[in-house]
């Protein structure tokens, strides 16, 4: 796979592991590599839609917080679209949409992603946006 093809398959296979996670639909195994955060930086940064910015220790320590608290969420991604790239690093855009669970909403979000020391993609800056 390419750049482009390992982010969106990056962006796409998270989403579904986050909305299982909302969901508390989990197994052990699926459940220790979420609280792994193998694929974020060390240096990861997300500014959420509400203006907050979130370390990767903030990730993780807010995970086991919300693991089940959304019951019959869905998430859906789409218009993924690359916006740069360059050796090593890739920056993608995608709309995010959450239906039930609580919490609609629908987010546009830019996401870079660059390789790690061991040579594995990983998220480095999440940006969200809620939309109308």
């Amino acid at each position: 796979m390419n750049l482009n093809e390992l982010a969106r398959h990056e962006i796409v296979h998270f989403h579904e592991q986050i909305g299982k996670w909302f969901r508390g639909e989990m197994t052990a195994g699926e459940k220790e590599e979420m609280l792994a955060l193998k694929s974020f930086h060390v240096n990861f940064r997300m500014i959420s839609p509400t203006g907050a910015c979130k370390s990767r220790a903030d990730l993780a320590g807010w995970l086991p917080s919300v693991y089940g608290a959304k019951p019959g969420i869905v998430l859906e991604v789409k218009d993924i679209k690359l916006r740069f790239e360059q050796e090593g690093a890739i920056l993608m855009e995608y709309i995010e949409t959450q239906i039930g669970g609580g919490a609609d909403n629908k987010r546009i979000s830019t996401a870079l992603f660059v390789y790690n020391e061991e040579g594995h993609l990983q998220w480095l800056d999440l940006h969200e946006t809620f939309l109308p």
